[in-house]
């Protein structure tokens, strides 16, 4: 997990890191750590943090730069590295395409 991230959302969120480990019901050592890259939540925590700032798990992770998770209902998901921008937006386009053709 990316801590400075999580600093980050926690600052925004105008927390303090005793604060946020009395939500969270960890020590600030929790925290401290988590934020410095020195321990890393497991999987269910990182989770629950997503939903908490509400972003996505990719962003706490470093996996992506997009912050807020997909609104649309019934998402598809495709993990391609390093897509060039031109083909996100076919991609997108082709996504639009199936959702009209199948009604959905």
């Amino acid at each position: 997990m990316r801590g400075d991230r999580l600093a980050e959302l926690r600052k925004d969120a105008g927390l303090t890191q005793r604060q946020f480990a009395q939500q969270m019901h960890v020590s600030l050592n929790t925290v401290s750590g988590w934020e410095r890259g020195l321990a890393d939540p497991d999987d269910e925590t990182k989770l629950l943090l997503a939903q908490r700032f509400g972003v996505t798990a990719d962003y706490l992770l470093g996996l992506s730069d997009r912050r807020e998770p997909s609104r649309e209902k019934g998402a598809s998901f495709l993990f391609v590295r390093e897509l060039p921008s031109e083909a996100e937006r076919e991609l997108a386009a082709f996504l639009q395409y199936l959702k009209k053709k199948y009604r959905l």
